[in-house]
């Protein structure tokens, strides 16, 4: 069942995450040794948007690092593409030489390398990738979002309620927190059991993620835990449907657990 939440939790840091305009190509962290390498790199971006070239653009990455091995956007290309390709493995060693080389330069490096680590389920060390990101790019809202993102895993939801309020605030300079921010902090509240407050952000999300089990799951135990502290019988009603639609489903388990717990 941990798999599933950091599942869960990997949806959430994709939809969170802003790519910028680095995948325009306009944007080069390291500095190519070789004019070749540059053309080569900017060759990969067109490929970015035709799947079936993935595989001999991603070998011409890898010819570039062999061939310029300091140029540090070559390494992180190649590993997006990898991860395109769903060879996660290829695609954590090459983010991981990529952050190196960059020397605290490039966030989104930081970012890719920390849902990388989330794939595996290394959490402790995606948080230190995110706090990084909060050291050296304090303006940025994404390194505070993915402590919060973080915090759902290890437990300390006050820290990512925290953090999750630092990246609205930046957040808030960019447009506004969207929905998956709002999910995360009906999340976070409700398994930190504050159900007066998770209910709100769950419902105000609620055509969004409505045909997703994991939210139905908390959805329906903010309903049920509201509607018995508030004796509403109508959201109790509301609890239970949306129960009856998650209740033969694979959930996590704390979760499962205590939805059992309370329409037993």
């Amino acid at each position: 069942m941990k798999k599933l939440l950091i599942l869960f939790i990997l949806i959430l840091s994709i939809k969170g995450f802003s790519q910028d305009s680095y995948f325009l190509g306009k944007t080069n962290y390291c500095t190519p040794q070789k004019t070749e390498s540059k053309k080569r790199f900017e060759t990969s971006i067109l490929g970015l948007q035709v799947p079936k070239y993935y595989g001999g653009v991603t070998n011409l990455l890898m010819k570039v690092v062999e061939e310029d091995p300091g140029y540090c956007d070559a390494y992180f290309m190649a590993g997006y593409f990898f991860r395109l390709q769903d060879m996660n493995k290829e695609a954590l060693a090459l983010y991981y030489i990529a952050d190196s080389l960059a020397q605290n330069k490039a966030p989104i490096f930081k970012q890719n390398l920390a849902i990388q680590f989330m794939r595996f389920g290394e959490v402790d060390k995606a948080r230190e990738k995110y706090k990084e990101m909060i050291k050296y790019f304090p303006g940025n809202p994404e390194g505070y979002y993915g402590v919060a993102n973080t915090s759902i895993v290890l437990g300390d939801y006050d820290k990512g309620l925290q953090n999750l309020k630092d990246a609205e605030h930046l957040y808030n300079n960019k447009g506004g927190i969207k929905d998956d921010g709002k999910y995360m902090y009906g999340m976070l509240y409700c398994l930190k059991g504050d159900y007066e407050k998770s209910l709100p952000y769950l419902e105000e999300v609620y055509s969004s993620y409505r045909k997703d089990d994991n939210y139905l799951a908390l959805y329906a135990l903010s309903q049920i835990k509201v509607g018995k502290a508030r004796n509403d019988e109508q959201l109790i009603k509301k609890a239970k449907k949306a129960y009856d639609k998650i209740k033969d489903k694979p959930l996590v388990e704390n979760i499962s657990k205590k939805l059992k717990e309370e329409f037993s």
